[in-house]
């Protein structure tokens, strides 16, 4: 009797996938942009995936700077042809207080319910993984004899990529003819539910303004000026960004400790600027914060304005043209799959597409996830997991088949 193995990324369906990944490494893998509560470990999360590409035939790989935070970079060669990038990450943004979610005690145990699972990483990126997984074991059950499939699951992209995509792409060399992210697309609008493919990705920014002013005794307020309300002049002429910027006033800071009989001399704002479209550089958005800080001054006061610490700024990209042979494989998986026509669109936040995209390589973004980055309660829908990965497998053989 012949015993036929069945890989485990065959056997599970995508809700187990899902409840699967969505502890993996956890909470080690929380990675906040203003500097993680902890040092991220994703190599948890990565040992832990690794043996579920290996036993599709994967070569396997855990690469970083740093022994806890390795990324895993996988490759299978099917013949020649093209070599296309999958790629996801896995890191996750804070769960929060437990407290604060209404559908898991521990929003590191996945929840079922009305058609959805719900957990922290569901929705980016837990359940985007598990779709790119489930479409990676489709298409080694009937695998094309031409091109190279390379999976690339990245740790950091919640900072923006520099130990992840940045680092495989400077340091391994990390390169593809093409490459599709496994990232949060989906949108609610009047058709239904639909996973649109995000062919250019705004850009981003963190920037931090200070005000210096001259503290006074509080039955003096005369006499001094008071930072923390120059500093709030400076903020409402945020309101002067152009259009179609967003910004937020992440982080605020005023007064001292044990310094309440004195108003503040300093105060400071962390803010975030997001929808920034390729043409805007580094220097230029400085700039522009700047003028607009000193425009709204009180008397007295000293403005300094920054980027905060770290990889805070981000261009975006160009869009691609969506006759690109990606982008054209993703619309015909899409109609595969039975979705009609797919639509194209900018995905307004930071992917590792805009990595892959900076060092050259035709990106885009597809995944089921909803672009809606839920705060706690995050969740993602079973039927569009289901979808999504059907579309991506067709389209990735669709790509990996094409004439060279």
């Amino acid at each position: 009797m012949t015993i036929v193995h069945t890989p485990r990324l065959a056997a599970l369906s995508l809700t187990e996938l899902v409840e699967l990944l969505v502890p993996a490494g956890q909470p080690w893998c929380e990675n906040s942009l203003d500097g993680p509560a902890r040092p991220p470990e994703e190599t948890r999360a990565a040992q832990e995936i690794a043996p579920l590409l290996a036993e599709l035939g994967f070569d396997t790989r855990l690469v970083g700077r740093t022994p806890t935070r390795a990324n895993l970079l996988t490759t299978k060669v099917f013949g020649p042809g093209p070599t296309l990038l999958l790629n996801d990450h896995l890191d996750t943004y804070p769960s929060g207080p437990p407290s604060r979610w209404t559908k898991c005690d521990n929003p590191f145990r996945a929840v079922v319910a009305d058609g959805r699972v719900y957990a922290r990483g569901t929705s980016d990126t837990r359940g985007n993984l598990a779709t790119l997984l489930s479409a990676v074991a489709r298409v080694c059950a009937e695998p094309p004899e031409t091109g190279t499939l390379v999976v690339a699951l990245t740790v950091d992209e919640e900072r923006n990529g520099v130990e992840g995509a940045l680092y495989l792409l400077d340091q391994h060399g990390l390169r593809a003819d093409a490459s599709i992210t496994v990232e949060p697309t989906a949108w609610t609008d009047e058709s239904g539910t639909g996973v649109a493919i995000a062919t250019q990705h705004t850009g981003h920014a963190l920037i931090d303004i200070e005000v210096r002013g001259r503290s006074s005794h509080i039955w003096r307020p005369d006499t001094g000026i008071n930072a923390a309300h120059a500093l709030l002049t400076v903020l409402a002429g945020l309101s002067a960004l152009p259009e179609g910027w967003g910004h937020s006033v992440v982080g605020l800071d005023a007064g001292e400790a044990g310094m309440a009989q004195f108003t503040p001399l300093t105060a400071s704002a962390r803010i975030a600027v997001v929808g920034l479209g390729p043409e805007v550089n580094r220097a230029d958005l400085l700039q522009r914060i700047d003028d607009i800080a000193r425009a709204h001054p009180t008397a007295g006061t000293a403005v300094h304005v920054t980027y905060a610490p770290g990889p805070t700024f981000v261009p975006g990209t160009e869009p691609l043209d969506v006759d690109e042979p990606i982008v054209a494989a993703l619309r015909a998986g899409y109609h595969d799959a039975g979705g009609g026509p797919a639509r194209t669109y900018t995905k307004p936040a930071y992917c590792d597409t805009i990595r892959f995209r900076h060092a050259g390589i035709p990106a885009v973004t597809f995944g089921p996830g909803d672009d809606g980055w839920a705060v706690y309660d995050e969740s993602i829908g079973i039927t569009t997991m289901e979808f999504a990965a059907e579309a991506l497998a067709a389209a990735v053989g669709r790509y990996l088949r094409q004439p060279g």
